[in-house]
């Protein structure tokens, strides 16, 4: 609901500025939290057993591999984020808005669906 009933408190006028530290813990904990979210594990499991990867048992495979996707996961959020901090002073501040509203909205849609399968799993 904080998606739905934002009020404008995420808007980049708005932030305070961050210690260099207050970022290298956001990242170490985005990191741990990435790693661990069964979505996350499952999702590569699924892409390197689909590569054929899963039964290769080369050591060496597995130690390039994992600092391969690493760097490419990096690189992805480095553009995405070198994207926003470009873009948003182009951007209207309600723009910020706006987007948490709908990502509210999305996620509350997400939630009464998954709380209506639960429920019909449950009755059936």
């Amino acid at each position: 609901m904080k998606g739905v009933r934002d009020d404008g408190s995420l808007t980049p006028s708005r932030r305070s500025a961050r210690s260099g530290a207050a970022i290298a813990a956001t990242t170490v904990s985005t990191f741990f939290l990435t790693i661990t979210n069964p979505a996350t594990i499952l999702s590569f499991a699924a892409i390197f057993a689909g590569l054929g990867l899963a039964g290769a048992g080369d050591r060496w495979s597995a130690a390039l591999l994992v600092p391969g996707v690493f760097a490419g996961s990096m690189l992805w959020w480095f553009f995405l984020s070198g994207l926003v901090a470009v873009l948003r002073h182009r951007l209207p501040p309600s723009f910020a808005l706006w987007v948490s509203r709908i990502s509210g909205v999305v996620l509350l849609g997400f939630g009464l669906v998954a709380i209506a399968m639960g429920i019909a799993a449950l009755v059936s």
